[in-house]
């Protein structure tokens, strides 16, 4: 197969392997693959795809390698479409176009500068593969919609050896509906996308505010009013969090936090975050007017990183304040560890316009939510077993704990290995309609890893 690659394909011991190996979670850093195909084009995906197949070889695909739960990592071939990274526009179109392996910061260099943009993740270095075929949160969504939502065609290697073109409107509109939403690596691999672009030419507000750890159950109250009022024109990420590593935290140490953007001038955001501003005096308040594109550079982390592991839940409307005392509660019983966890409840918005679509519109069935609530456990080489099996029991026993309070609903793009009764509450309603169109396309199952969908 190596002579065929116009990549390269790399093995154990040579050059790169090490550093292509490696995915972003560390905690399946020893995960290694038989090989790595650095894809160059639809033919290398389309050739390693025959390989797996005919030689009953396991596989993963890989975009920017995020994929929370491991997915991306394998003991067989690994399939990665990173190299093929090409970004472009035709504003006479109104179209954006990428190719597979572009990350959200290929993307924004692309675009910034420009009065457009395609709505997409904080994290740079995320694949927009996997960001747009799991739904696609960031900042821009409650005022433009999902990444998915604005997809409106992509080529994709299916399982059968062909290379489509899939859109809403030919022969493969099924496909199409089960890729906005369905997740990564289920009916086959994608290797270009299309999008509608989206205006950006007036300016956003940032904000960037932590309060001290008083009236934390008022204040969180407060924010997700304030959200909920403005759901179109603010997007909100809110969380609560020590002011310190160490075990058991004190009520005291727990601050709050909100980050996000309001879609007009500072006077407006200002008015509308001014409940909160008032009820306590932060700590750090941040709220600066700037273009769509500085607001976009403010706003992205490289968070997670290292060694995690994800719990996430959907939140109908609101939490109430019966549930912000529970998740307070459990952040007091955090069992310790060398880092900082700053993100053991974070509420991100992903109402207003996302809710606009019907749930069986697309394979993204959240649409009944206006959060996601997603919590994490984080931990260093220095920790040790006995920490991180502490740290995991926590997670769980939280996680359990939150699910009075929960829809029955889970992130695909924010997996969990422990999460049970996965395929319902990623997919929902819409899962018996995903097995049928894996089945069509992928009747053999090649497309296979621990919570892939199942052929009907």
């Amino acid at each position: 197969m190596s002579s065929s690659l116009h990549g390269r394909l790399i093995l154990p011991g040579e050059m790169g392997y090490a550093m292509a190996a490696a995915p972003n979670n560390a905690r399946y850093a020893d995960v290694l693959p038989l090989a790595v195909a650095m894809c160059a084009d639809a033919h290398d995906v389309q050739l390693c795809l025959r390989w797996a197949a005919d030689h009953r070889q396991k596989f993963a695909i890989r975009s920017g390698g995020h994929n929370y739960a491991g997915f991306s990592t394998t003991s067989g071939l690994l399939i990665d479409v990173k190299a093929m990274n090409k970004v472009w526009f035709d504003l006479d179109k109104n179209r954006g176009y990428i190719q597979a392996g572009a990350c959200n910061q290929d993307m924004a260099d692309a675009f910034s500068g420009t009065n457009f943009s395609i709505p997409s993740g904080r994290c740079p270095t995320v694949g927009a593969s996997g960001l747009v075929l799991g739904g696609g949160w960031g900042f821009s969504a409650t005022h433009s919609g999902l990444t998915c939502d604005s997809l409106v065609q992509t080529d994709v290697a299916l399982a059968d050896g062909r290379h489509v073109s899939v859109d809403d409107k030919g022969d493969f509109r099924d496909l199409f509906w089960a890729l906005r939403g369905g997740g990564g690596g289920n009916f086959g691999v994608n290797t270009a996308f299309s999008f509608e672009l989206h205006e950006v030419k007036d300016d956003v507000t940032i904000f960037n505010i932590v309060w001290p750890g008083e009236n934390q159950i008022e204040l969180l109250s407060t924010l997700q009013d304030i959200q909920k009022n403005h759901a179109r024109l603010i997007s909100t990420r809110t969380k609560a969090y020590p002011d310190a590593p160490g075990p058991h935290p004190k009520r005291a140490q727990l601050q709050v936090a909100t980050l996000g953007q309001f879609f007009g001038p500072r006077e407006k955001a200002l008015d509308a975050l001014a409940p909160a501003l008032k009820l306590v005096k932060p700590i750090k308040s941040d709220i600066r007017q700037m273009s769509y594109w500085q607001a976009r550079d403010y706003l992205i982390t490289d968070d997670p990183n290292g060694m995690y592991d994800v719990r996430s839940s959907y939140v109908a409307d609101t939490l109430p304040p019966q549930a912000l005392e529970t998740m307070l509660h459990w952040m007091t019983k955090w069992p310790g560890g060398s880092l900082l966890p700053q993100n053991m409840g974070i509420l991100f918005a992903i109402g207003g316009k996302v809710r606009d679509v019907a749930c069986d519109a697309t394979a993204y069935v959240h649409r009944n939510a206006n959060y996601i609530f997603e919590m994490e456990s984080a931990w260093a080489p220095i920790d040790s077993p006995d920490v991180v099996r502490r740290q995991q029991a926590w997670l769980s026993e939280y996680f359990d704990a939150m699910q009075p309070f929960m829809l029955r609903q889970s992130y695909v793009n924010f997996p969990s290995r422990e999460l049970p009764h996965w395929a319902s509450a990623y997919y929902g309603t819409n899962l018996a309609r995903l097995m049928r169109v894996k089945k069509k396309y992928d009747p053999g199952n090649l497309f296979r890893f621990e919570q892939s969908i199942p052929p009907a």
